[in-house]
């Protein structure tokens, strides 16, 4: 399908489950090649500034933040995909939700 529309995607957490669904965004066409939308990896936030960074360059994301609030406020990032230990989940959550991702 052409021109799809872009899903700019704000990941925050870099751990395994970051990882995951990073893979799962990579892969997404080769499952549902119909989707009327492309994820585009626009930013990864996590607290560690240089883990974030290799994580960002391993996986192709285009930027980096390390305060999750930065990354919500974006108006680049359509999405919010949190990838947080669960007691975080609620507070991101909310705030994405508020922002309107």
């Amino acid at each position: 399908m052409k021109n799809k529309k872009e899903l700019r995607i704000g990941l925050i957490g870099c751990g395994f489950m970051g990882r995951t669904h990073t893979n799962g965004y990579k892969r997404v066409s080769d499952f549902f090649p119909a989707l009327t939308h492309t994820p585009v990896l626009k930013a990864v936030c996590a607290r560690n500034a240089e883990k974030v960074k290799a994580f960002a360059d391993q996986w192709g994301y285009e930027s980096t933040e390390t305060d999750w609030k930065q990354l919500v406020a974006r108006k680049d990032i359509d999405a919010i995909d949190i990838c947080t230990p669960n007691d975080f989940h609620a507070e991101i959550a909310i705030a994405g939700s508020a922002a309107g991702k």
